[in-house]
This record gives C-alpha cells, structure tokens and sequence, in this order.
C-alpha cells in the first residue's frame, strides 16, 4: 500500500488506522506499507524501515526503533514531538553545551556530539533547581498532554507533562531528567555513540 490514508481527514484517519491493524490480523497477511506519517508506520507495523535519501536508516520493530534510534536522522524523525537534539562536546564523561554541562558516563571524547533526549523524559521544575536553565517559549494543551517548550541558549526543548499542568509563557524554569535517559550522538557520522 502506497500512503492509502493521506488524503483522508483526521478522524477517519485513526478509524481506518484500527481498520487496517484489524484486517491484517484477520487475513494472516504481510502488507508492505508505504508512509511518511509516522503514526502510521508505528501503530500499524510489525517491522518498521526508517529511509533517509533511499536507503535504510534502521529497520526493527517499532519500540526498537523509538526506544533505540541508531542515528541522528532517525532519533530526530520518530517520534512527536521529536526527540529533543543539542550540539556540544563530549569530554572527560561530561557533555558540554554553551550553556551546561552534564555528567554522561561514556569515556569517548568528541568535539562535535549532539545528545538527544525523549520530551517525556524531561521534567520541569523550579528556576535554579533543574540540571538546565531557561524561559517558557510555548505551552500547548494537545488534549491528553501538554507540550511546554522552553528555550536553553541557542536551543529549544520540548517537554510533554500531564494535561493539567500550567504554565506561563516567559517563566523561569529549571529542567531535570536522568543521564540514562540520553543518547549520544557523533555529529560527524551522524550515527550513536
């Protein structure tokens, strides 16, 4: 199937998605499916193959391929929001940013890293409190979450909280989260380190 729900609203979108799922339980069939709506990919497949400029990024299953991108395009690609990508150094187990660094346990040491982090593995916190430091740039109710964006230096994070949570636009805030949680990327091959 070559994109076969692109021109369908959103609604019937996510039926026709259950639909799908359903029929290919049923029928016992393998389907090659073609999309660049990554929902899609995610909650139909079985196997999913990331392509970037024709050849195979990665190819697994999809909590593979969320849980454990293996290059920068696809940790950038999988996933909404993205996972959230700032450049800096790796040196002496720390990750240095313009505007912190963090403790990482990895023994390389590289001029051009990016670390990458997942918007549900962020936490917000109080201003001076977090591992970074930054402003409220957006929030966003999406219904069953919020996405709160915030501005570190040069770089945006987007953090996603319960749908309760408010905040203002311009705020102080502090952001916590877990070095386990991060990835580690050369920016010169693109692929993880």
């Amino acid at each position: 199937m070559d994109e076969p729900l692109s021109n369908l609203d959103a609604k019937l979108r996510v039926t026709m998605r259950a639909e799908l799922k359903h029929l290919q339980h049923e029928l016992k069939i393998t389907t090659v499916y073609v999309t660049h709506d990554q929902i899609e990919a995610m909650t139909l497949a079985d196997r999913v193959a990331v392509m970037d400029h024709g050849i195979i990024s990665q190819l697994g299953p999809p909590e593979e391929i969320y849980n454990d991108p293996k290059n920068l395009f696809v940790a950038g690609f999988i996933g909404s929001p993205p996972m959230n990508l700032m450049k800096g150094k790796l040196y002496d187990n720390n990750f240095q940013h313009p505007n912190f660094s963090i403790p990482i346990n990895h023994q390389a040491n590289l001029e051009d890293a990016t670390l990458g982090i997942r918007p549900e593995d962020l936490i917000l916190c109080a201003a001076q409190k977090g591992v970074l430091q930054g402003t409220v740039y957006a929030h966003e109710l999406t219904g069953e979450s919020t996405l709160t964006t915030i501005n570190i230096g040069p770089d945006r994070l987007t953090l996603r909280g319960p749908k309760e949570f408010k905040i203002n636009i311009d705020e102080a805030v502090g952001v916590q989260f877990e070095a386990s949680k991060c990835f580690l990327f050369s920016n010169q091959t693109g692929e993880r380190i």
